[in-house]
């Protein structure tokens, strides 16, 4: 179940928003850790802590 979404620019960050039915998915709010680490050259994972 895979979503296209831009990436917006906040001071020197860039922001990754995710769809509300993938968060609720896995019980993400607001506040919630995620780690985010490269998988393959063009790719990347997100693990929930």
């Amino acid at each position: 179940m895979g979503k296209v979404v831009k990436l917006r620019r906040s001071g020197k960050s860039l922001i990754i928003t995710m769809p509300k039915s993938i968060a609720e998915m896995f019980n993400l709010k607001e506040g919630s850790q995620v780690e985010i680490e490269p998988f393959t050259s063009n790719s990347m994972q997100l693990k929930v802590k």
